[in-house]
């Protein structure tokens, strides 16, 4: 290990009890999606303190903040981008919670909140590395870019995809700091589209439902057809995310008990992995619909989109930007770091899509124990390794 990589590291762990204590404080502010606009001024104001050269606050929609900042060097270089998010999805039943969901409660050396692991923790540490570079003068070619945005839970449309409509999203490479328990590098994630299904009947009065259409019998003939077709996608394998899946989310239907319902909603989730497509997602859910039209001369149906279409995320393993975490990886944990894939969307295929750049996802925090949970939370020592990582590949590819 070089003598800079000495100093950043030694330098963190002065001051990890200042950082930590940052981390806390974005805990401590709610801002389940719509109600961004505290945490967008704090971030803004730490932006500031830590000096960058340029730090703007973007809005698509009063009070939906989305913060960039700019490091730059002295020389031309590349452009290095981090993009992480500030909103967080309700808390849930309090009676779950151990902690208050905005305490940022330290127990047993670990950190408890709401967006402790989705995704404060990794949007704080990316700007915390930037810190640490400014701090130490690492002299540096070309210039970071911090991405703090909204509205990703809900699928980006006020956040990301907003800043990369006006023109904000300009980079060579970049890191989207989501969780990955610092034990996968992911270079892919499933796409996501969503939809809502309604079937359609006839309503009676309950004593004689044989002159009535029970729309909600047609709805179960159609998720009968759904769950063959999850057996289906079940064969279509990727040898980082397993298969593609298809669920339903929600289903509502009818008035009152004594009631033939008239008509069900049911809405459904589709992910896709890698080769699949928003069309060919659609085409399968019309076709059982259509199936079922020619089967059965009472089913009717209509299909609508809802939502975002969230695309898949698929970028080169081998790509400058994953080997140079990989190598502060292996330095900070002194193990090798292997490749994944994420289930779940992010705010990086909104960007792979539009600019083509590399961006895989690193970040600290189990998303799949903690995330969205009640009593999620994170270890401290990730934060402060999540951080390390940051900024050596800071270093490893602007120095």
């Amino acid at each position: 290990m070089g003598s800079t990589e000495d100093l950043i590291i030694q330098h963190i762990n002065k001051k990890q009890e200042k950082f930590v204590s940052f981390v806390q404080e974005m805990i401590k502010i709610p801002s389940i999606t719509g109600e961004e606009d505290k945490i967008g001024k704090a971030i803004y104001k730490k932006m500031i303190e830590i000096g960058l050269d340029e730090v703007e606050i973007v809005e698509a929609e009063e009070g939906r903040p989305n913060v960039v900042g700019k490091l730059k060097g002295k020389e031309k270089g590349k452009a290095l981008l981090f993009n992480g998010h500030i909103d967080v999805v309700p808390y849930g039943p309090l009676e779950e919670w151990d902690f208050n969901p905005c305490s940022g409660e330290i127990n047993s050396s670990r950190m408890y909140g709401r967006g402790t692991v989705d995704m404060k923790a990794g949007t704080c540490s990316s700007i915390l590395a930037v810190e640490v570079i400014k701090e130490l003068n690492i002299p540096i070619k070309g210039e970071v870019m911090l991405t703090a945005v909204c509205d990703e839970e809900v699928g980006g449309t006020k956040g990301i995809r907003y800043l990369i409509e006006k023109g904000y999203i300009n980079a060579d490479m970049g890191i989207n700091c989501e969780a990955t328990n610092l034990n996968t590098v992911d270079v892919v994630h499933k796409g996501i589209y969503r939809c809502e299904v309604i079937t359609y009947g006839k309503a009676i009065h309950g004593s004689r439902p044989w002159l009535g259409i029970n729309a909600i019998d047609k709805a179960v003939e159609v998720l009968n057809r759904v769950k063959d077709l999850e057996k289906q996608l079940q064969l279509r394998k990727h040898p980082l995310l397993k298969y593609p899946t298809i669920h339903v989310g929600t289903i509502q239907g009818g008035t009152v008990v004594n009631m033939i319902p008239s008509q069900c909603k049911m809405t459904f989730d589709r992910r896709m992995i890698p080769g699949e497509s928003f069309e060919i997602a659609e085409k399968e859910i019309q076709d059982i619909l259509d199936q079922l039209s020619k089967e059965d001369p009472d089913f009717r149906a209509e299909l609508r989109q809802i939502h975002v279409k969230r695309p898949f995320l698929d970028i080169p393993p081998d790509a400058p930007v994953v080997r140079a975490i990989k190598k502060a990886h292996k330095i900070v944990r002194g193990e090798d770091l292997s490749i994944g894939g994420k289930d779940a969307g992010t705010d990086a295929s909104w960007i792979v899509a539009a600019t083509g750049m590399p961006m895989p996802i690193y970040g600290p925090g189990d998303y799949l124990k903690y995330s969205l949970a009640p009593n999620e939370s994170i270890a401290i020592k990730d934060i402060i390794d999540a951080i390390k990582v940051y900024s050596l590949v800071i270093y490893y590819v602007l120095s």
